[in-house]
Protein backbone atom coordinates (compact mmCIF):
# COMPACT_ATOMS: atom_id res chain seq x y z
CA UNK A 1 0.00 0.00 0.00
CA UNK A 2 2.97 2.49 0.69
CA UNK A 3 4.12 2.10 -3.49
CA UNK A 4 3.26 4.83 -5.29
CA UNK A 5 3.00 6.82 -1.91
CA UNK A 6 6.01 6.52 -0.27
CA UNK A 7 8.41 4.78 -2.31
CA UNK A 8 11.47 4.69 -0.14
CA UNK A 9 9.42 4.00 3.04
CA UNK A 10 8.15 0.54 0.93
CA UNK A 11 11.39 -0.41 0.01
CA UNK A 12 12.54 -0.74 3.59
CA UNK A 13 9.32 -1.93 5.35
CA UNK A 14 9.85 -4.71 2.63
CA UNK A 15 13.38 -5.10 3.15
CA UNK A 16 13.37 -5.36 7.00
CA UNK A 17 10.35 -7.81 6.51
CA UNK A 18 12.04 -10.23 4.18
CA UNK A 19 15.15 -10.13 6.97
CA UNK A 20 13.20 -11.09 9.85
CA UNK A 21 10.85 -13.88 7.79
CA UNK A 22 14.51 -15.39 7.32
CA UNK A 23 16.23 -14.58 10.83
CA UNK A 24 13.20 -14.74 13.24
CA UNK A 25 11.27 -17.97 14.56
CA UNK A 26 8.00 -17.13 14.30
CA UNK A 27 5.12 -19.59 15.32
CA UNK A 28 3.96 -21.72 12.22
CA UNK A 29 0.85 -19.86 11.65
CA UNK A 30 2.15 -15.99 12.01
CA UNK A 31 4.92 -17.57 9.49
CA UNK A 32 2.25 -18.80 6.81
CA UNK A 33 0.44 -15.81 7.27
CA UNK A 34 3.57 -13.30 6.18
CA UNK A 35 4.50 -15.78 3.60
CA UNK A 36 1.29 -14.95 1.53
CA UNK A 37 2.11 -11.36 2.14
CA UNK A 38 5.51 -11.37 1.43
CA UNK A 39 4.64 -13.46 -2.26
CA UNK A 40 2.42 -10.84 -3.46
CA UNK A 41 4.44 -8.38 -2.33
CA UNK A 42 7.72 -9.17 -3.41
CA UNK A 43 6.54 -12.45 -5.94
CA UNK A 44 9.12 -14.54 -4.55
CA UNK A 45 8.15 -17.82 -5.62
CA UNK A 46 9.86 -19.20 -2.55
CA UNK A 47 6.85 -17.54 -0.46
CA UNK A 48 4.90 -19.36 -3.20
CA UNK A 49 6.43 -22.79 -2.46
CA UNK A 50 6.64 -22.68 1.37
CA UNK A 51 2.56 -21.73 1.27
CA UNK A 52 1.75 -24.92 -0.99
CA UNK A 53 4.25 -27.17 0.70
CA UNK A 54 1.83 -25.95 3.82
CA UNK A 55 -1.63 -26.36 1.81
CA UNK A 56 -2.58 -29.56 3.95
CA UNK A 57 -2.56 -27.32 7.00
CA UNK A 58 -4.09 -24.50 5.59
CA UNK A 59 -7.23 -26.85 4.20
CA UNK A 60 -7.55 -28.32 7.98
CA UNK A 61 -7.51 -24.51 9.40
CA UNK A 62 -9.24 -22.84 6.72
CA UNK A 63 -11.56 -21.44 9.36
CA UNK A 64 -8.53 -19.57 11.10
CA UNK A 65 -6.78 -18.51 7.38
CA UNK A 66 -9.01 -18.55 5.08
CA UNK A 67 -9.19 -14.75 5.19
CA UNK A 68 -5.95 -14.25 3.94
CA UNK A 69 -4.93 -18.09 2.02
CA UNK A 70 -8.20 -17.04 -0.12
CA UNK A 71 -5.58 -15.04 -2.57
CA UNK A 72 -3.30 -17.71 -2.86
CA UNK A 73 -6.72 -20.26 -3.77
CA UNK A 74 -7.62 -17.38 -6.32
CA UNK A 75 -4.59 -17.16 -8.05
CA UNK A 76 -4.74 -21.68 -8.35
CA UNK A 77 -8.19 -21.55 -10.18
CA UNK A 78 -7.84 -22.37 -14.12
CA UNK A 79 -4.59 -24.10 -13.36
CA UNK A 80 -4.71 -27.83 -13.56
CA UNK A 81 -1.79 -28.49 -11.99
CA UNK A 82 -3.50 -27.70 -8.53
CA UNK A 83 -6.44 -28.78 -9.09
CA UNK A 84 -6.64 -31.38 -6.01
CA UNK A 85 -5.37 -28.65 -3.90
CA UNK A 86 -8.28 -26.39 -5.00
CA UNK A 87 -10.92 -29.03 -4.86
CA UNK A 88 -10.05 -29.91 -1.14
CA UNK A 89 -9.35 -25.99 -0.15
CA UNK A 90 -13.15 -25.33 -1.66
CA UNK A 91 -14.87 -28.15 0.01
CA UNK A 92 -13.08 -27.35 3.24
CA UNK A 93 -14.10 -23.16 2.64
CA UNK A 94 -18.11 -24.54 2.17
CA UNK A 95 -17.88 -26.67 5.34
CA UNK A 96 -16.41 -23.56 7.24
CA UNK A 97 -19.40 -21.44 5.65
CA UNK A 98 -22.35 -23.82 6.85
CA UNK A 99 -20.52 -23.91 9.99
CA UNK A 100 -20.86 -20.25 10.43
CA UNK A 101 -24.43 -20.39 9.37
CA UNK A 102 -25.03 -23.26 11.62
CA UNK A 103 -23.48 -20.85 14.83
CA UNK A 104 -25.50 -17.50 13.49
CA UNK A 105 -28.96 -19.39 13.75
CA UNK A 106 -28.64 -20.26 17.14
CA UNK A 107 -28.07 -16.49 18.59
CA UNK A 108 -30.25 -13.72 18.21
CA UNK A 109 -27.08 -11.16 17.09
CA UNK A 110 -26.39 -13.01 13.64
CA UNK A 111 -22.87 -13.76 14.62
CA UNK A 112 -21.42 -16.74 16.18
CA UNK A 113 -21.54 -16.14 19.62
CA UNK A 114 -20.72 -18.04 22.86
CA UNK A 115 -20.21 -15.84 25.76
CA UNK A 116 -16.78 -16.36 27.62
CA UNK A 117 -16.02 -15.61 31.02
CA UNK A 118 -14.14 -12.38 30.29
CA UNK A 119 -16.13 -10.83 27.43
CA UNK A 120 -16.70 -11.99 23.61
CA UNK A 121 -16.92 -8.35 22.12
CA UNK A 122 -12.80 -8.22 20.78
CA UNK A 123 -13.96 -12.31 19.76
CA UNK A 124 -16.78 -10.70 17.37
CA UNK A 125 -14.21 -7.76 16.23
CA UNK A 126 -12.06 -9.90 14.89
CA UNK A 127 -14.27 -12.75 13.30
CA UNK A 128 -16.41 -9.69 11.80
CA UNK A 129 -13.03 -8.32 10.03
CA UNK A 130 -11.83 -11.50 9.01
CA UNK A 131 -15.53 -12.87 7.34
CA UNK A 132 -15.81 -9.62 5.33
CA UNK A 133 -12.68 -10.89 3.08
CA UNK A 134 -14.60 -14.01 2.23
CA UNK A 135 -17.48 -12.82 1.76
CA UNK A 136 -16.21 -10.27 -0.36
CA UNK A 137 -14.27 -13.20 -2.51
CA UNK A 138 -16.66 -15.88 -2.24
CA UNK A 139 -20.24 -13.72 -1.81
CA UNK A 140 -22.37 -17.14 -2.78
CA UNK A 141 -20.79 -18.95 0.49
CA UNK A 142 -20.23 -15.77 3.01
CA UNK A 143 -23.03 -13.64 2.96
CA UNK A 144 -22.39 -10.48 3.35
CA UNK A 145 -24.99 -8.95 6.30
CA UNK A 146 -23.02 -11.30 8.47
CA UNK A 147 -20.58 -8.41 8.27
CA UNK A 148 -22.66 -6.00 9.47
CA UNK A 149 -24.15 -8.28 11.81
CA UNK A 150 -20.66 -8.38 13.68
CA UNK A 151 -20.59 -4.59 13.93
CA UNK A 152 -23.86 -3.78 14.98
CA UNK A 153 -23.01 -6.62 17.73
CA UNK A 154 -20.43 -4.03 18.87
CA UNK A 155 -22.29 -1.13 18.98
CA UNK A 156 -25.58 -2.31 20.49
CA UNK A 157 -27.32 -2.14 17.39
CA UNK A 158 -29.28 -5.49 18.76
CA UNK A 159 -32.16 -7.22 20.05
CA UNK A 160 -33.29 -6.89 23.14
CA UNK A 161 -33.49 -3.52 26.17
CA UNK A 162 -29.35 -3.09 26.63
CA UNK A 163 -27.99 -1.08 23.33
CA UNK A 164 -25.08 -0.45 25.23
CA UNK A 165 -22.14 0.10 22.66
CA UNK A 166 -18.79 -1.64 23.48
CA UNK A 167 -16.76 1.59 21.56
CA UNK A 168 -16.42 4.45 23.55
CA UNK A 169 -17.29 7.26 22.31
CA UNK A 170 -19.76 6.04 19.52
CA UNK A 171 -23.21 5.27 19.75
CA UNK A 172 -26.13 6.78 21.77
CA UNK A 173 -25.13 4.80 24.88
CA UNK A 174 -21.43 3.69 25.01
CA UNK A 175 -18.76 2.42 27.36
CA UNK A 176 -17.18 6.17 28.92
CA UNK A 177 -14.89 4.01 31.59
CA UNK A 178 -12.67 2.16 29.61
CA UNK A 179 -10.22 -0.28 30.57
CA UNK A 180 -7.49 -0.03 28.10
CA UNK A 181 -4.29 1.38 28.39
CA UNK A 182 -5.74 4.16 30.61
CA UNK A 183 -7.81 2.03 32.90
CA UNK A 184 -6.80 3.78 35.49
CA UNK A 185 -7.78 7.13 34.93
CA UNK A 186 -11.90 6.61 34.76
CA UNK A 187 -11.52 8.15 31.37
CA UNK A 188 -11.58 6.46 27.56
CA UNK A 189 -10.25 6.81 24.60
CA UNK A 190 -12.70 7.74 21.80
CA UNK A 191 -12.89 4.43 19.75
CA UNK A 192 -11.19 2.04 21.91
CA UNK A 193 -13.47 -1.01 22.50
CA UNK A 194 -14.03 -2.50 25.46
CA UNK A 195 -13.74 -6.55 25.70
CA UNK A 196 -17.97 -6.68 26.38
CA UNK A 197 -20.41 -8.78 28.29
CA UNK A 198 -18.98 -10.37 31.28
CA UNK A 199 -19.97 -13.14 33.19
CA UNK A 200 -18.60 -13.41 36.34
CA UNK A 201 -21.00 -15.15 39.42
CA UNK A 202 -21.63 -13.77 41.72
CA UNK A 203 -20.74 -10.24 41.42
CA UNK A 204 -21.13 -10.09 37.62
CA UNK A 205 -18.98 -7.24 36.92
CA UNK A 206 -20.69 -6.12 34.03
CA UNK A 207 -22.98 -4.42 35.80
CA UNK A 208 -20.80 -2.07 37.47
CA UNK A 209 -19.30 0.65 36.19
CA UNK A 210 -14.93 0.21 36.84
CA UNK A 211 -11.72 0.85 34.97
CA UNK A 212 -10.33 -2.83 36.39
CA UNK A 213 -10.45 -5.18 38.83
Amino acid sequence: MLRNFNDTLAAHCERIAVELFDNVNLPDSRKLQTAVELYFTTGDLKYFNIIMDNWDNIVRGVSRSGWYTYRIAKELEGQKKYRKQLEAYNAALKEYAESVKAQTATSPYGVPYRPDIWGAGWTVQSFGYEYSFLAEAYPELFPANTVFNALNFVLGCHPGSNQASFASGVGTVSATVGYGLNRADWSYIPGGVISGTALIRPDLPELLEFPYL
